[in-house]
Formats: C-alpha cells, sequence, structure tokens
C-alpha cells in the first residue's frame, strides 16, 4: 500500500503527465490548423554554390536536395514568394551540415523593405523550427550573418506556415512544346523540366510563342524560366496577342547554363486563349528557356534564382545601387574594412542594376586582387552589375585595365570598348571610360549613341567628375562628355574618383545654375578611404565627408531621386525627386 506522501507524488507525476499530453494535443491541433505556404513557390538567393543547389530545392519538399550559398561569404540569404499578403505563423528550417549560427527572420509586403520577425543568434544546426510568430507579408527571407562553419549557408528545407489556404498554383507551358522561330530544342545541360529546353539561334528575332489559356478576365504573371551561361544579358521583348507587354526585359546572367532561375512581368488578359512570344533582341539571341509559368499576378514573385533582383513594377519603375572606389586590399576579417560593409548594403536593397564609377579594386587592379577582394563582397552581383573603370584600373602591371577586363569580361565590354550602352525602361544609360575620355573615339560613340537612342531619359557615369569640391577637385577631362549630354538633353550623371559624397542641382557644362541642366552625383564612398571637402564649388547642394555608404537610385519613366544610405543603415541624404528633361 503507497504511504500518502507516496500516493500525493504519484498523483502529482500523473497529473503533469496529463497536462503535458493535453498541451502537446493542443499545439498538434494548432499547428495542424497551419497551412504549408512555401511548398514549391518561386524563391530567391543572394548566391547559389552550383546549380544542384538552386535556391527552388529548400522549397521543394524534398529532404534529400538543397539551396547552398557561395562558401566562405556573410551575409547571404534566401527569400521565398508565399504569392500574397498573408498572415505567418511559423517558419521551419531543417540545416543541412552548413548551418547558420545567427540569422534573422524577415518579412516584407514587396521584397524591397524588410522588417525583421525574429533575431537568432548561438545556433548550432540541426532543425529550428519557430512558432507562435505574429507577422503578415507576402515575402519571407532568411538573412544569414554569420555561418556556423567555414563552408556557406546550406537548407534542406525552408517551410513557412499560416492559417491561410495556399496560393492556387501556375500553369505551366513547356518551352519545347511550344511554335519556334530560329530557335532549337535542346537536352545538353541539366536542371530543366520536361523533355527538354529551347536554345535560341544567335541572332536578332529568333522567337518562342506559346499559346495560353486564361479562366478568367484579369492580371497575370507571365515568368519564364531560363539559364544564361555568358557574362552579358540576353535581353527579349515579351508580346501578348501581338502587341509588346513589356520592352527589352532583361535576362541577366546565370551562374552557368545549368542554373536556371526565373523572369516575370505582367499583362493582363481577357478570359479565353492567348499567344505570348519572347523574342530576342540583340544578335547573341535569347537566353535557353525551359518553361513558362502562367498564374494570377498576385501569386507570382517578380523573380527568382541566384542573384536576381525584382523586376521592375508597372510603369517602368526600378531601382539601382550606386558607388565608386570600392575594393580596398582588406577584408570583413578587419574592423576597419568598408567595402563586405557597402557589399552588404546592396544585398539588402536588392536592386535591379548595380552601377560602379571606377576604381573598383585597389591599388593596382590586378586580376589576383578583383579575386581576393572585390568578388569576395560585390562579387555576387555581377549578373546586374555595370560597371565603368577609374584611373587604378590603369595601374596593373599586366597592362591597362588588364585585371579589369578579365575579371568582369564581357560585363564591363558589352560592345567590345570599356564605354557602352544600354536601356532600362524608359532610361537610356550611358557607361564612359574617363580615362580616355577626351579621345576622339570615345566621343564620337558618345555623340553617335545619344543621337540614336529613343528613350525619354538619359543617365551617365563614369569615375572622374567634372564637378567636385574635393581633394581632386574639377576635372577637365569631362568637359566634352559633358557638353555633348547636356546637348542632349541627359538628365543625371554619376562620378566617383573624390571619395566623398556630393550633389549638385541641375547646371550646364560652364558651372551655372540652369533648370534645363544635368544633376552630378559624386558617390566616391563605396570602401576606399575618405577625402576631405576642400574647394565649395557653385551648385553644390549637399557634401557629406567620412562617410561610407551606397547610392540607391529610384527611377521611373519620367522622374529620378535617391537616397545616401550609410554603413551605419541610416539615411544620410535624400534628393529632390527630378523630373527628365
Amino acid at each position: 500500500m503507497l504511504s500518502k506522501k507516496q500516493f500525493l507524488t504519484t498523483a502529482a507525476a500523473v497529473t503533469t503527465a496529463l497536462l503535458t499530453a493535453a498541451a502537446v494535443v493542443l499545439a498538434q491541433r494548432a499547428e495542424a490548423a497551419d497551412v504549408l505556404l512555401s511548398r514549391n513557390r518561386p524563391v530567391a538567393a543572394s548566391s547559389s554554390e552550383a546549380s544542384a543547389y538552386a535556391p527552388e530545392k529548400a522549397v521543394d519538399g524534398d529532404t534529400a536536395t538543397r539551396w547552398a550559398s557561395t562558401e566562405g561569404s556573410d551575409p547571404q540569404w534566401i527569400r521565398v514568394d508565399l504569392g500574397t499578403v498573408t498572415p505567418i505563423t511559423r517558419v521551419r528550417l531543417v540545416w543541412e551540415a552548413a548551418y547558420a549560427s545567427a540569422y534573422r527572420l524577415e518579412t516584407s509586403a514587396d521584397a524591397a523593405t524588410w522588417t525583421t520577425l525574429k533575431s537568432v543568434t548561438g545556433e548550432n544546426g540541426g532543425t529550428d523550427d519557430h512558432t507562435g510568430l505574429t507577422a503578415t507579408a507576402r515575402y519571407l527571407r532568411v538573412y544569414g550573418t554569420q555561418r556556423g562553419t567555414a563552408y556557406g549557408y546550406s537548407l534542406w528545407e525552408l517551410e513557412v506556415y499560416g492559417p491561410g489556404a495556399p496560393p492556387a498554383p501556375g500553369t505551366d507551358y513547356q518551352a519545347e512544346d511550344a511554335a519556334l522561330s530560329q530557335a532549337a530544342v535542346a537536352t545538353n545541360h541539366t536542371g530543366y523540366t520536361g523533355t527538354g529546353f529551347v536554345d535560341y539561334t544567335n541572332v536578332t528575332g529568333g522567337w518562342i510563342e506559346w499559346t495560353v489559356t486564361a479562366a478568367t478576365a484579369g492580371p497575370v504573371a507571365l515568368t519564364v524560366r531560363y539559364a544564361n551561361g555568358t557574362t552579358a544579358n540576353r535581353p527579349m521583348d515579351v508580346a501578348v496577342d501581338g502587341a509588346v507587354a513589356a520592352e527589352s526585359v532583361d535576362f541577366a546572367p546565370t551562374a552557368n547554363w545549368d542554373t536556371w532561375t526565373t523572369r516575370t512581368v505582367t499583362a493582363t488578359l481577357a478570359a479565353g486563349t492567348h499567344t505570348v512570344r519572347a523574342t530576342a533582341v540583340d544578335a547573341a539571341g535569347g537566353p535557353n528557356v525551359d518553361r513558362l509559368t502562367v498564374a494570377p499576378a498576385a501569386t507570382a514573385s517578380p523573380t527568382a534564382g541566384p542573384s536576381a533582383g525584382p523586376s521592375p513594377t508597372p510603369g517602368g519603375a526600378f531601382t539601382a545601387a550606386a558607388a565608386g572606389d570600392i575594393a580596398e586590399q582588406c577584408t570583413a576579417s578587419s574592423s576597419t574594412c568598408q567595402h563586405p560593409k557597402t557589399a552588404a548594403l546592396v544585398t539588402a536593397m536588392n536592386p535591379d542594376l548595380v552601377l560602379t564609377m571606377g576604381d573598383n579594386q585597389y591599388d593596382d587592379a590586378r586580376l589576383s586582387d578583383f579575386q581576393n577582394y572585390f568578388d569576395k563582397t560585390w562579387g555576387p552581383f555581377k549578373p546586374k552589375l555595370r560597371p565603368a573603370p577609374g584611373n587604378h584600373e590603369t595601374y596593373d602591371p599586366a597592362g591597362s585595365m588588364a585585371g579589369y577586363r578579365s575579371y568582369f569580361g564581357s560585363i564591363a565590354y558589352p560592345q567590345g570598348k570599356p564605354y557602352y550602352s544600354y536601356d532600362r525602361g524608359n532610361w537610356h544609360f550611358i557607361a564612359l571610360d574617363s580615362n580616355t575620355l577626351t579621345a576622339s573615339a570615345q566621343l564620337t560613340w558618345l555623340s553617335s549613341d545619344l543621337a540614336a537612342t529613343t528613350k525619354g531619359c538619359i543617365a551617365a557615369y563614369w569615375h572622374h567628375p567634372l564637378f567636385s569640391s574635393g581633394e581632386h577637385g574639377n576635372d577637365p577631362v569631362s568637359r566634352q562628355a559633358w557638353q555633348l549630354l547636356y546637348d542632349a538633353h541627359a538628365d543625371l550623371v554619376l562620378n566617383g574618383h573624390d571619395h566623398h559624397y556630393e550633389r549638385f542641382g541641375p547646371q550646364n557644362p560652364s558651372a551655372a545654375a540652369d533648370p534645363n541642366g544635368i544633376v552630378e552625383v559624386l558617390g566616391g564612398m563605396g570602401g576606399a578611404s575618405p577625402y576631405s571637402i576642400v574647394n565649395v564649388q557653385p551648385n553644390s547642394q549637399k557634401r557629406l565627408s567620412g562617410v561610407f555608404g551606397v547610392l540607391k537610385l529610384s527611377f521611373t519613366d519620367s522622374t529620378f531621386s535617391w537616397q545616401l544610405i550609410g554603413t551605419d543603415n541610416a539615411v544620410k541624404d535624400t534628393s529632390p525627386t527630378y523630373t527628365c528633361h
């Protein structure tokens, strides 16, 4: 027979066990009410180690496949698009051996502005199951800030739960089943879905045309899954029923021909059958195309894939990050090294374009220096990076700009010269080589290029500024180019060289204030040691020295503005909003 003390102890233990079991059942019922929202949703990541470790592997429900970032670099991130703004109550992460010891769970409605949902430190891998979360968002991002190993970040599964129903999936249309012109079905690369992919012939005008069905009228997202193993953009026009819905859409480089990502444009369809055609617009042809997915616009991601940024919003709006004078010969292991911090700003901005205004790598811009320093921080942005050279690129002992050209390849020489142009929305961008800016060949090319553009807004960028209040001061090497741009009613010029931030009001090449003049912004604070303000120039409206940061530029079809974001994530300056001439 049990004593009174033994009986009470036993009864208490039984009661505790029953309460624990009841709590488990209630928790299971509560979790059961939540729905897995992230399975096979569009994803994007800051990088991928290889095509076998693409970000989509983290949401495929297969615990034998995984996403892995590039090795040895912080920060890295992976985000999933839930398709619509929805409550989020739980995030479950299943880490491979390469885990995050510190990371943030972040949410966003637009994949541009992020809010920290939860900060996590001191983790040791395995499975992290975050329950009891309270958030409402469309995007969930895992932002790794500290690796637990010497490798990268790797997830077997990323699962996001909430009380709502998962978004309806889109309808896939395989490229190999579509009508083709100057393109052919191929199978010589891996990672495609269906029975193959389509390889465009390297000519202008090749196309793929799908016949698609819209069950109801309304906006839809047209998502093309593609691979581009070159180092150059392969733009395409996307047309619906013969009318161009999106002109010269960027299909940026992927890591190789086995790495697939997506590009999305929106269109409005009536209920019924339609044609969707993707046409190559330059002589390199289009990218390799795997499939087209058609989904209600609210359920599609702007983009997905390694280092891919968001698609331009309706109306031609897009963003760019810009800085000059970037990578000194230091790494993140040094607390005074700045280019890892400015790279983190660009990662957080997730812009459509990344512009550099010269002196990308110090001191002599050797290829080995690019590989050891710039590549470790700003290198992941190469698929959307459009560089210009500075004077330090000419100091390479292997030859003027040898390391620059070897590292960037056709990204920096898309038209065979270190100066080039490209279009985005209603904007015409021109990257110049200010080391030879007085040479007749470049000036003749610039004049012809300006005469040929049909875009309503013009921006140009190069290294040496015509106007500067810094230690280097005004550089007359830029005067002739400025005059050509002014005569063509250009709107914006971006420069570096002096290591400070400065913005000027609209002016002409003679430094006279002019409402129809060009706005110049000097952004030489990308990482190199700062310079002082020496002699304030006319029309200089704002100057900051000793501040490291990145310009976040916002463009629409008719306006532009920017903010300077410091490495402390604070907004250091906000410009007026200017209207194109």
